[in-house]
């Protein structure tokens, strides 16, 4: 069994095995945000690398754009009838900063999670980065963006495990669809049209 889903109430998992069993990504997403603000500092230092170059404005108006959907995705929300946590600028939140703050503030949800690895993969794309996720960050997002998917996307994977060949996970049944687990993540996220593809097939 793939390390991540010893985290998760999987149906599999031997009923008597739920003490790893977790809700909590805050420390995943502060893992995250670290990643982003090492890919983001390198760009800056480097303004010839992708988009970030725009960034070097005096009001960094380009580096909000870029940085913005991340800060978004990790902020917490409040609850239903409460007043909505206002989204702190890039020009007032450090990554790092917010990254510590989430490893000490509430849970994180892996849907939660699942929306700031995404806005992350688009940040170091634009970037010009090479983006870093562990497996079991990788394999937790790909098991919610698989259940979560769009049509389109859930036909190429219907009837079909997915297998991480770099991440060491597989999940689901049927015969197995391959890729890296950045690429696998892009694509169940509606980022890349490059599917995963058959053993077989590579």
């Amino acid at each position: 069994m793939a390390d991540f889903m010893h985290d998760l109430p999987l149906s599999w998992r031997p009923r008597d095995d739920e003490h790893t069993v977790t809700s909590d990504w805050r420390e995943s997403l502060a893992d995250v945000l670290d990643h982003a603000a090492s890919a983001l500092d390198a760009a800056l230092a480097d303004p010839e690398r992708g988009e970030a170059r725009e960034a070097m404005t005096p009001d960094a108006s380009d580096l909000e754009r870029l940085t913005e959907p991340l800060i978004r995705a990790a902020t917490p929300r409040h609850g239903l009838f409460e007043a909505p946590a206002p989204v702190p600028s890039v020009r007032d939140t450090d990554l790092r900063e917010l990254a510590r703050r989430t490893r000490s503030g509430r849970k994180v949800s892996v849907r939660t999670l699942s929306h700031a690895v995404a806005a992350y993969l688009a940040l170091a794309r634009a970037l010009g980065a090479t983006p870093e996720l562990s497996p079991r960050t990788s394999g937790a997002v790909a098991l919610y963006l698989a259940a979560t998917a769009r049509t389109p996307i859930r036909s190429v994977i219907s009837g079909h495990a997915l297998h991480a060949t770099d991440a060491g996970w597989t999940f689901g049944r049927g015969p197995a669809l391959e890729a890296e687990a950045v690429p696998m993540v892009e694509f169940l996220a509606g980022q890349s049209l490059v599917a995963p593809r058959a053993a077989s097939a590579r």
